[in-house]
């Protein structure tokens, strides 16, 4: 007994192996079938990458040996073009300005020549002006001085100096005074010529008449106060003695 139910679980055993073997090769094949659809994918898709490097070659600018295109004749012939333009363009502007201008002139000229001359006239006013202003402050400081000068004068003509001290004295007043005069050189500041002139009422003022062995009639014999001019311009008419 125990070993017919041996013999059934057996038998049951192999009939369980070989149902399973049965199933297997469906699986087997299903897993079959599926590797062509990959190898496919794989074909299709170095197909695709092929496809995609051909395109990126198409699209490749051509090779044009190395040349800048900025310097390319095709370019070059286009930036002429474009400067030849503009510059016609400069020029059309330019005579129509020069247009405008002269129908300006034509409207304006006469008032603005006008304006012109007018302007020329002030600035000459204005320049006279102020040389008169400048030799009027000289005449006025001139007129101040000569007092001095004349004191200066005045102690020579009395005072004779006799001993060293005196006589250096008498030197250091005597470079003041030139000092003075020299002053007056240089602002235009001329001593009016008197002795042996012709008296000229302008510029001497006659104190008195007197015979004169060494000078004729009208002539100046003697000066007795300097006289001084600038340039045309009477600072102190000169006081002299004339010949009779």
């Amino acid at each position: 007994m125990f070993v017919q139910k041996l013999a059934l679980f057996a038998f049951l055993g192999i009939a369980s192996v070989d149902a399973f073997s049965v199933g297997k090769p469906s699986a087997s094949v299903a897993f079959v079938g599926c590797r062509p659809s990959t190898c496919l994918f794989s074909e299709n898709t170095e197909e695709g990458d092929s496809t995609t490097e051909e395109t990126s070659e198409d699209h490749m600018l051509p090779d044009e040996g190395g040349s800048d295109i900025l310097s390319s004749p095709a370019f070059l012939t286009r930036k002429l073009d474009v400067l030849k333009s503009d510059l016609a363009q400069a020029e059309e502007e330019l005579v129509g300005v020069k247009q405008q201008i002269e129908e300006g002139k034509a409207e304006w000229g006469d008032q603005i020549d006008a304006l012109l001359r007018e302007y020329e006239n002030m600035s000459k006013r204005m320049s006279q002006q102020s040389a008169a202003g400048d030799e009027d402050a000289i005449i006025q400081v001139s007129r101040e001085m000569l007092a001095a000068l004349d004191n200066f004068d005045r102690a020579f003509g009395v005072v004779t100096p006799e001993s060293d001290e005196e006589k250096e004295i008498d030197s250091a007043y005597k470079s003041v005074y030139q000092s003075i005069l020299d002053v007056f050189a240089d602002l235009g500041v001329t001593e009016i010529e008197t002795l042996g002139k012709e008296f000229d009422y302008e510029v001497h003022q006659a104190v008195m008449q007197r015979p004169s062995e060494d000078y004729e009639e009208g002539i100046v014999c003697e000066e007795l106060q300097k006289g001084f001019i600038l340039k045309e311009r009477l600072i102190r008419a000169a006081m002299v003695s004339v010949a009779a």
